[in-house]
């Protein structure tokens, strides 16, 4: 009977070779194998795109009041599609616009957002959505906080039957054309209409700057040629009047109300006007119809203007008693 031992396993060629071979082919997996991964399965080219951002994100308007802010649309990886505005999510009586409100982000393009609140919306923090929808059906979108805080009593002088006092309540700082042919005595003691003081104009047609003409606005708040956001609320009122009178009589003028532009202009467009006046040497009383128009910002509360053509020696002219009623 044969007692034969077979040669152990690490002697047989075949099966050390199988054994190495399965060694190397899991080094090499492991080291290689995300590489031709990647070689044979290389990512997605990067796709046309676009991103919208707001700045500034956030912002405090009164109520009754406009506040603006800018939005950026920006192509990604040569995005050509148009790309238009909206908004979203703001209450009732917040109306937002965009200027422009479509473009193509190429390489990108922005757009003035302006923000009308109106005086009924109640003090509040709110989000507006600002989306932009491309013309291939992508859209993406950014808020805007905007904080709406209550409208400040205005603090005017009121007296039976009068609204507004027009020198207590709005600043003689608005000259215009050859303002140096301007002189202004807002105390005047020369006979006044109302004692004891009135106001006095003096108008030398000088053309000091070469315009043929000037005039003065009454503003609130000084020097407000719409470019501050407050501004009065005569809402009630429905006329002004005032009293007038010249130094010799003959003396040509014209008197207004609102029309003052701007990025927060006067509620009432175009100014409202007596036209070309004829003053009396004697006082006389004026009225400006104000039915039916808007008073909820005023920040031109009067107007004189005159002209070299009307006046050309010049002239002196006498305001007293300037109310809206």
């Amino acid at each position: 009977m044969s007692n034969k031992i077979g040669r152990p396993w690490y002697k047989k060629p075949t099966i050390v070779i199988s054994a190495i071979v399965v060694i190397l082919a899991a080094i090499i997996g492991a080291t290689w194998g995300p590489l031709w991964s990647s070689w044979l399965n290389p990512p997605p080219p990067d796709l046309p795109d676009f991103s919208i951002s707001v700045n500034p994100m956030r912002g405090e308007v009164h109520q009754g009041g406009v506040i603006q802010t800018t939005v950026t649309v920006m192509g990604i990886h040569g995005y050509e599609h148009s790309v238009s505005l909206s908004a979203s999510g703001q209450p009732s009586g917040v109306v937002v616009t965009f200027v422009p409100p479509i473009g193509g982000p190429t390489p990108s393009y922005t757009s003035t957002v302006t923000i009308n609140v109106q005086p009924g919306v109640s003090a509040d923090v709110y989000t507006t959505i600002i989306k932009g929808m491309g013309a291939d059906g992508k859209e993406y979108s950014c808020n805007y906080i905007l904080t709406v805080i209550p409208i400040i009593p205005m603090e005017v002088t009121l007296i039976p039957k009068i609204v507004v006092n027009v020198p207590d309540a709005f600043y003689s700082g608005g000259w215009m054309g050859d303002w140096g042919d301007i002189t202004l005595d807002d105390a005047s003691t020369d006979n006044p209409h109302s004692e004891p003081i009135c106001i006095k104009i003096t108008y030398s047609a000088a053309r000091s700057r070469g315009e043929g003409w000037a005039g003065i606005y009454w503003q609130y708040p000084d020097k407000n040629w719409g470019d501050k956001p407050d501004g009065r609320d005569l809402t009630g009122a429905t006329q002004l009047t005032f009293w007038a009178r010249g130094e010799k009589g003959g003396e040509k003028a014209e008197f207004k109300v609102g029309g003052i532009t701007g990025k927060y202009p006067d509620s009432i467009q175009p100014p409202v006007s007596t036209g070309i006046t004829v003053l009396s040497d004697k006082w006389q009383q004026y009225t400006i119809d104000l039915t039916g128009k808007d008073l909820s910002h005023i920040i031109g509360g009067f107007c004189w203007v005159t002209n070299k053509d009307q006046n050309p020696h010049g002239c002196t002219i006498y305001l007293d008693d300037i109310r809206y009623e």
